[in-house]
């Protein structure tokens, strides 16, 4: 009875604390080792993107780790701003968030099957071991698959639907990404192998101990796969840089065969470089071609050359012999895929023609005062010419086209200069799907006809000394269309447009919005606006001198402007309204009258004296606008991606609602005084 009291007790204790009787075998051992690697995983970055674009000489970098994203992710959402992709918010992307639930879901699955040493359960493990690597690469190349097509068709620099790779290299016109999986996935990986098949190879690596003659080739056998894994984790690729010595470029030139392609592998190679033949240069891991400030860099005196892929730098920089990165001297040449720095002048396209000049990066001596520096694509008498893709910034003039005629100008992006393009001279030119942002002015156009502009962005050029959008004057035979002039200081400044009385000056379905004023017109401007969307600005029209009423068409064919302050009717629907728009504006006229009040324009004042004779009219002003079929519905939208410009006329309400009495009271003095 003693014996059967003792085995009856025992067995539900054992029953009740298995789990205190549990004995770790290999596999429970190697379930540890893997849920170490798994939670040093957690810590470590899964992927790496390098994207490769001209405009930026470092690349940009962007690291996903489990829960986050790091890197130059601001750069790069501002890249895909121009390019129509959607920003990429770390903070809304489900995968990271629920990241950490699920690997420490299946670290405590782990430690769950090494305790009840279930075999069903191990197996169900090694099947999600594999399934988090392998469903991570799956789940992040759907997501790049989406990144790549869920895009805004009307973005300037749209490059229609991709798909980036998630391992590999992927080129988007003249961008590149490169990616692959980092150290967090191989911890991954190194886990799911540890699960699978280190119970097998701890029992080969033990029985091989045991067996005389073979404890060295055991021994060795793991030092080799030690030595391995350490390797394909740690190694890191060569930089470019730590390279032999370079050549001597002029030699290698010189020696090329006519017609022939000379790559030219990575160093650094002293300027100035003379090619005389046609050649193609390609560079391998972006050597640098170094002017040492003596003259231009890169002189091309022959028909026919390409130059690709080189970082030029330090041209001279006496402003008198205007020096140069490379100046085109030849015929038909490709300057694409280069970074320019340090130069004076960009590319310089000199009494030769029929030019391709694109995808490259050009900044000029960025210390300098932008008076004090050069243009970064400079055309003097110079013809045929396609400049297209090309990243512009902290330039004089970032395209100045002098003296030349029927050249091409698309999809390239300026920014941080003087003017973001600047014609004199310059006939029969195309300027299409290009951006200039935060210059003083976003283009001048003088004394120049034939020009056609195309789904621009002339954006954010505030400057207090001019802040133009854009500028004409003595033009003729010129049309805009479909263009975007959006929060500038003053979005179209016009003068002598045109200056022949037969000619003409169209603008049509273009977004004029957003600036502190949209027209200052003189009354040298017989202009056609048609279908065009005025929208939140500050002020609508200021003439130079005298009245604008009668100068200028504000419809064509019964379409007119859509005007956000027309508060008309259309009673038989054919979206144009029944009585036509007139503006007028308060204080423009009173500055006619006393210059000094211009010191208080785009102020409160301002807004309040404007609203106050809009809505208690105690004396109304010419009209300077007279849209007879005034649109009831916007032609085009704000650039996505661009601030919420309702801004002003919300100030505008609230400087009426503080200032409405002294308003009232200003412009009933005025009208007193017209009495007497």
């Amino acid at each position: 009875m003693a014996v059967q009291a003792t085995t009856q007790g025992e067995a539900p204790a054992t029953t009740r604390a298995a789990w205190l009787h549990f004995r770790p075998d290999l596999w429970s051992l190697c379930a540890a080792i893997a849920i170490t690697l798994l939670v040093v995983a957690f810590f470590l970055p899964l992927w790496h993107m390098t994207l490769i674009a001209p405009q930026y000489p470092q690349d940009l970098q962007l690291t996903a780790y489990g829960t986050t994203m790091k890197g130059d992710l601001q750069e790069i959402n501002t890249l895909n701003h121009y390019a129509g992709v959607k920003q990429i918010v770390p903070g809304d992307v489900l995968e990271l968030k629920a990241f950490p639930f699920l690997l420490f879901g299946f670290v405590a699955a782990i430690a769950v099957a090494a305790v009840l040493a279930l075999r069903r359960l191990r197996w169900a493990v090694v099947a999600v071991a594999w399934a988090f690597p392998i469903g991570f690469l799956i789940d992040l190349q759907d997501w790049l698959w989406k990144y790549g097509h869920d895009l805004n068709e009307e973005a300037p620099l749209y490059p229609g639907p991709f798909t980036p790779k998630v391992l590999g290299r992927t080129k988007v016109v003249n961008f590149h990404s490169e990616t692959m999986v980092s150290t967090g996935f191989w911890l991954m990986v190194a886990a799911a192998i540890m699960i699978t098949f280190g119970p097998w190879l701890i029992r080969f690596l033990r029985d091989s101990w045991k067996n005389t003659g073979t404890q060295k080739a055991a021994v060795g056998a793991a030092v080799m796969v030690l030595t391995l894994g350490a390797t394909v984790l740690l190694a890191e690729p060569t930089p470019a840089h730590a390279q032999a010595p370079a050549a001597d470029l002029n030699a290698l030139v010189a020696a090329a065969a006519p017609g022939s392609t000379l790559r030219v592998p990575a160093g650094t190679y002293a300027g100035p470089v003379t090619v005389d033949k046609p050649l193609t240069l390609e560079g391998v891991g972006w050597p640098v071609i170094d002017g040492g400030r003596r003259g231009d860099v890169v002189r091309i005196t022959a028909d026919g050359v390409t130059l690709r892929g080189f970082l030029i730098q330090s041209s001279a920089r006496d402003v008198s012999d205007e020096p140069t990165g490379i100046r085109l001297l030849g015929d038909h040449a490709i300057v694409e895929g280069n970074r320019l720095r340090d130069v004076l002048y960009g590319i310089t396209l000199h009494e030769s023609n029929g030019h391709v000049v694109r995808n490259n990066d050009i900044e000029s001596v960025r210390e300098f005062e932008t008076e004090r520096r050069g243009h970064a694509l400079y055309l003097y008498y110079t013809t045929d010419n396609v400049l297209s893709g090309n990243h512009i910034s902290f330039a004089k003039d970032g395209l100045y086209v002098n003296f030349s005629e029927r050249n091409l100008m698309e999809q390239n992006v300026i920014t941080d200069s003087r003017y973001g393009v600047h014609f004199m001279y310059a006939d029969n030119g195309r300027i299409l799907n290009n951006v200039f942002t935060r210059n003083l002015t976003g283009g001048s156009v003088m004394y120049s006809k034939g020009l056609y502009f195309e789904g621009n962005e002339f954006s954010y050029n505030r400057s207090s000394a001019s802040g133009y959008g854009i500028s004409f004057k003595d033009v003729d035979a010129v049309e805009l269309v479909g263009n975007s002039l959006h929060h500038n200081q003053i979005a179209l400044t016009m003068e002598g447009a045109p200056i022949t009385p037969t000619s003409y000056l169209r603008l049509r379905h273009n977004l004029i919005g957003y600036n502190g004023l949209a027209l200052y017109l003189s009354t040298t401007v017989a202009a056609d606006f048609t279908e065009n969307t005025f929208t939140g600005n500050l002020r609508e029209v200021e003439s130079r001198s005298g009245s604008l009423e009668h100068h200028n068409t504000w419809a064509v064919d019964g379409r007119g402007n859509y005007w956000d302050q027309y508060s008309g009717y259309d009673a038989n629907g054919d979206g144009a309204g029944d009585i036509a728009y007139r503006y007028r504006s308060a204080y423009g006229d009173l500055m006619q009258r006393e210059t000094a009040l211009r010191a208080y324009l785009y102020t409160p004042a301002q807004a309040a004296v404007d609203l106050a004779a809009r809505f208690f009219p105690v004396y109304q002003n010419a009209p300077s606008i007279v849209d007879p079929h005034p649109l009831m519905r916007p032609t085009m939208k704000l650039p996505s991606g661009s601030l919420d410009a309702g801004r002003p006329q919300t100030t505008a309400i609230l400087a009426l609602l503080l200032l409405a009495p002294l308003a009232t009271f200003v412009a009933a003095r005025e009208r007193i005084r017209g009495r007497c």
